[in-house]
């Protein structure tokens, strides 16, 4: 049975995705509901200065613009069900979550960008950087982080994260084509901060950026 949010509980979850770069100096990121974002109200600083010259409107480009060619990369490792992402309800979105975790961990770029955005072709080629410019070591410690039990409706799902015991936001994952995924807004979010788990572990090692720009803890 799949289980119903309440309604009220899911809006004060969902939050504010919205990350606003501003030209000439802030980077100013606000509350999401998803780890990356989440881990804004606890973790990251409202502004951090930056002597780049960035706006939401290129950032956005460079996200767009990076679906080209259908690149593809071999993965050292193997070992992901991407096959999770049919599986309807709660427990289908958390297996989703828990293979994503698997691609972070081993570093599949091809696999991750299957269990998450399949509709972007310049996917892998982006994930393959972000995760080879973390060590095999590094990327294990997304172990750390805890999946927990997710809330589902027929079109989408919240599954909660949470890190030592504390929770530390959520994947918000929408059941789109007979399927699992992200949805555009969250994946273009997450893909700028080099992974869903990932992120929550540079967060915690004071190590996340976002498109390559430092974010202090």
């Amino acid at each position: 049975m799949t289980d119903q949010p309440d309604p009220r509980g899911d809006q004060t979850a969902r939050g504010d995705r919205n990350i606003t770069f501003q030209a000439k100096g802030n980077i100013r990121t606000t509350r999401s509901n998803f780890a990356l974002g989440d881990i804004n109200i606890t973790k990251i600083k409202t502004s951090v200065r930056s002597h780049l010259v960035i706006s939401l409107t290129a950032a956005v480009a460079v996200v767009v613009g990076a679906a080209w060619g259908g690149v593809h990369y071999a993965t050292a490792e193997s070992g992901v069900d991407v096959s999770v992402v049919g599986e309807p309800g709660a427990a289908g979105a958390v297996r989703t979550a828990e293979e994503i975790r698997v691609a972070e961990r081993i570093g599949d770029a091809a696999s991750w960008c299957t269990l998450v955005a399949p509709g972007d072709a310049g996917c892998e080629k982006s994930l393959s950087g972000a995760f080879a410019g973390r060590s095999p070591e590094y990327r294990r410690k997304v172990d750390a982080v805890t999946i927990g039990e997710a809330t589902a409706s027929a079109t989408a799902a919240q599954v909660p994260l949470s890190w030592d015991g504390k929770k530390e936001g959520t994947i918000p994952l929408e059941w789109s084509g007979g399927r699992w995924q992200l949805g555009a807004s969250d994946y273009g979010l997450v893909k700028l901060g080099g992974g869903v788990f990932l992120s929550l572990v540079d967060s915690k090692e004071g190590n996340l950026k976002l498109g390559g720009i430092p974010i202090p803890s």
